[in-house]
């Protein structure tokens, strides 16, 4: 039997929702973009003349939930940084994978 996610979510507790809306919020990839290029003292606009994307896409990538893998190579190169992604097996096993900005810095030219 599956109960849909939704589904027990709404028969929580208003407290308890609210809760978890606040930690999901809290680990929003576009959120952590936000907040490392505001450490770079970047703005959307440097941003997004670097990723050569427009400031209201970077603004949109901040606030998105599902952001393409590219465009994050994009932004984080944009302000000097890299991507790295690190792949997870079941029994514990990683693998990581550098982006090569070069790769996606070619696609905007």
């Amino acid at each position: 039997m599956s109960t849909e996610w939704k589904t027990l979510r709404d028969e929580l507790p208003e407290d308890v929702r609210a809760r978890l809306d606040a930690k999901r919020q809290e680990r929003r990839l576009g959120r952590a973009l936000a907040e490392v290029r505001k450490a770079m003292h970047a703005t959307q606009q440097d941003v997004a003349s670097g990723a050569g994307m427009t400031q209201n896409t970077v603004s949109k990538i901040e606030s998105a939930d599902d952001v393409l893998l590219s465009s994050i190579v994009r932004y984080m190169h944009s302000i000097g940084g890299s991507v790295e992604l690190v792949l997870k097996t079941p029994d514990g096993k990683t693998r990581r994978v550098d982006f090569d900005p070069e790769i996606y810095a070619k696609q905007i030219a």
